[in-house]
């Protein structure tokens, strides 16, 4: 109740009207019921909110909504017993990360704004740990939420651009912070001017890496042809973001397929077919043949700034290299600073940018060690898994070259967070247990694959 009660207060004294702040106590007790009888409630909400209003508010507050449920589901895995109890080295890896990373926020604090944007970095890599304590089952269902939502998602962006092109949709969506002039995004080339899929995501990047994190969560929590029929809309969704780091990432795992996966002469006859196909259809349309075979040419504004980027990276972090520039820097939250900076579109030196050479050597050490195990899974005999391993390597290797957002962006942190749950969720679906928890026999999840009964 003291929650409740400084949250209310603190939402008057911020301005707010009566009715918003009764709306944040109400909301408040809710939240605590919840989390105190129903935990797994939690976990289904996060699903929801990261696919379908990942760049929602709190009412009535600044707080961003997959900042709010990911603390509660944080608390909630603290608060309640779980079956499983050990970690994965994975896991171990990252909660270091997180005490690296808190070295550099002390080193470089100057106001509150980077204890802030910690929180929120901090919060979505732990997320990790929460997630890998729920059961195979419930792993499962929350997969398929997030699946089904993100489908749900790439709906609404498609309608917001064929039949609410005056973004209706983000006028309903107000009470969570949506704004109609923030809809649309755009692809300038030459005199033409091509609107990208972006929907409640407002960022079309940041809709690309959602929608790919999706497609190959939905190859193993579905089966049969469910699960080809939603991997295949989510891509067709990706396509349509026009992200080269989400759709070039597809195309090198389905490459990385053919060249590591065992497979039938049926099998490899049908992914070169799919990749032929998919190219063909790709080029037929102009928009995305524009942007995608004119990618780093010099026509493509983009990549001149990256190279300029990566050429003048040294010179800017001259005197930053041990703990980096800082964490709540304005061209991580002033788009018009970030244009003018031109700070490196690459994660891994992202890392560097802001948290220093110890930062990004961990990030990129861990991702490294991710990629290995992805490496397992592309060498699995189940087709699901070997391309779940294919995209997480190419996701790294090409996207995350490509672009930032998983460093910078929360929610994109947040799906490469996903990412990493289920990757160790397809390391046990093979059968890799060596290289993912030990674990008491009573204790072990069963894989993904499997249906199970589970009495309460």
């Amino acid at each position: 109740m003291t929650a409740v009660a400084v949250g209310t207060f603190g939402c008057l004294l911020a301005g707010e009207s009566v009715v918003t702040a009764a709306f944040l106590g109400i909301a408040l007790i809710a939240g605590a019921y919840v989390g105190l009888q129903h935990p797994t409630w939690l976990w289904w909400a996060l699903a929801v909110v990261v696919a379908v209003l990942p760049a929602g508010y709190v009412p009535g507050t600044p707080v961003p909504l997959i900042f709010t449920l990911t603390m509660a589901v944080l608390l909630a895995t603290v608060l309640h017993p779980r079956d499983t109890v050990s970690c994965t080295p994975l896991e171990y890896a990252l909660i270091a990360f997180v005490g690296v990373a808190g070295l550099s926020v002390v080193a470089t604090l100057h106001k509150v704004d980077d204890i802030v944007e910690y929180a929120k970095w901090s919060g979505a890599i732990l997320l990790v740990v929460a997630l890998l304590r729920l059961r195979a089952d419930q792993l499962r269902t929350f997969g398929r939420v997030f699946v089904v939502a993100s489908v749900v998602s790439a709906a609404t962006g498609l309608a917001m651009l064929t039949i609410d092109k005056s973004a209706r949709t983000f006028d309903l969506l107000s009470p969570f912070g949506y704004d109609a002039s923030s809809a649309g995004r755009f692809v300038f080339d030459g005199a033409s001017v091509t609107a990208r899929l972006s929907g409640t995501y407002i960022d079309p990047n940041a809709a690309g890496i959602g929608f790919l994190a999706a497609l190959m969560i939905s190859l193993l929590v579905f089966e049969g042809r469910r699960r080809w029929v939603l991997a295949l809309l989510l891509f067709a969704a990706v396509a349509m973001t026009l992200s080269r780091a989400a759709i070039f990432s597809v195309v090198l795992a389905l490459l990385l397929m053919l060249a590591f996966h065992t497979m039938s002469t049926r099998g490899r006859t049908a992914i070169i077919g799919t990749l032929a196909g998919g190219m063909a259809l790709l080029s037929a349309i102009p928009a995305s043949r524009r942007r995608i075979f004119s990618s780093f040419g010099e026509s493509d504004t983009g990549s001149t700034a990256r190279t300029d980027a990566l050429r003048e990276f040294p010179e800017k972090m001259s005197g930053h290299w041990l703990f980096g520039h800082g964490w709540g820097i304005a061209e991580f939250k002033d788009p018009e600073k970030a244009f003018t900076i031109n700070y490196v579109a690459n994660a891994p030196l992202l890392s560097v940018y802001r948290g220093g050479l110890l930062v990004g050597i961990v990030f990129t050490a861990i991702m490294i060690y991710a990629c290995y195990l992805a490496y397992r899974c592309l060498r699995s005999s189940r087709s699901e898994i070997a391309l779940y391993g294919g995209c997480f390597i190419a996701f790294f290797v090409l996207g995350m070259q490509l672009d930032f957002s998983t460093v910078s962006i929360p929610v994109s942190v947040t799906d490469l967070s996903l990412m990493l749950v289920f990757l160790i969720v397809a390391l046990q679906s093979s059968g890799a247990d060596d290289l993912v928890r030990h674990t008491r026999p009573a204790e072990h999840p069963a894989p993904l694959s499997v249906r199970t009964r589970v009495s309460r």
